[in-house]
């Protein structure tokens, strides 16, 4: 017989909180991954504090000549290129893990826990936010720490920047903090559709035995293709522009936030009708 307790616990079966276990997948990501990266930017960031300390003057120059100059310049040089190579590692480190926890070995246990597709992959995108997050903290800690000898001048240095921002408000309607904000949305959607590029190869290319590189290859000139051609399309109206407007910058985090989506969705349908284990 039907009655209002039966119905209310047939409905408390279908409602699922999903936090918990996005909170565990994403929890388990962030200790994994955190094991390579973390000690990557603490010696970033000695390296920056060395920098700043010994190589860097007040006025923003190398200290020394022969030998101890060659010494400074080829850490400068060691700085400047471990700046590039992090952001490497960390789509090398996303990439290995959702190969590993996924697709790998670990997919026979991880895949049998009472979480969905979903939970899975959103535990990776709010750990994959992290990591972007922390980067740029990380990257504006080290020039801070190159240029420590030279704090003593940010007051003035702050002063001229308020000044040019109030400047640039009067022409064009917004300060620099507004186009901060824009470009930093951007730059963090962006990277996330790197990731979430990055997960759906890997999905992609697990249903094809053989030529694995060729088939990821051509997926990512045929995405790249479409991405720029549509591109081309969306923002035709903003061809020779000459003024700054924040609307582009908009225009573009809305672009790439749809693919993100779009992305995800292939990634999703995959996991959950298509998905071979290696």
């Amino acid at each position: 017989m039907l009655t209002m307790e039966n119905t209310m616990e047939k409905k408390n079966k279908k409602f699922r909180n999903p936090f918990p276990a996005v909170g565990k997948i994403f929890k388990y990501e962030m200790i994994s991954a955190g094991r390579i990266i973390l000690p990557v930017y603490a010696l970033l960031l000695v390296l920056s504090l060395f920098i700043g300390i010994f190589v860097m003057s007040s006025d923003f120059d190398f200290d020394g000549n022969g030998a101890l100059g060659i010494f400074k310049t080829a850490i400068v040089i060691l700085t400047t290129i471990l700046f590039v190579v992090m952001i490497v590692i960390i789509f090398s480190i996303i990439e290995r893990r959702y190969k590993k926890s996924i697709l790998g070995d670990e997919g026979y246990l991880n895949l049998t826990l009472p979480v969905t597709v979903g939970e899975h992959l959103w535990g990776r995108y709010l750990a994959d936010i992290v990591w972007a997050l922390s980067y740029a903290v990380i990257m504006l800690l080290a020039v801070a720490l190159i240029f420590i000898r030279g704090w003593n001048q940010l007051p003035q240095a702050f002063s001229k920047f308020l000044q040019s921002s109030a400047e640039f408000k009067l022409q064009y309607g917004y300060g620099f903090g507004y186009i901060f904000c824009c470009s930093f949305i951007n730059c963090l959607i962006f990277f996330m559709l790197i990731c979430i590029f990055i997960y759906m190869t890997e999905t992609v290319i697990q249903l094809i035995g053989k030529h694995r590189t060729l088939m990821s290859i051509l997926i990512f000139v045929v995405v790249f293709l479409l991405f720029q051609n549509i591109a081309e399309l969306v923002f035709k109206g903003y061809e020779g522009m000459t003024d700054f407007k924040a609307g582009l910058l908009w225009s573009i985090s809305l672009y790439n936030f749809v693919w993100c989506v779009i992305l995800s969705v292939i990634t999703r349908l995959v996991l959950m009708y298509k998905l071979n284990l290696e």
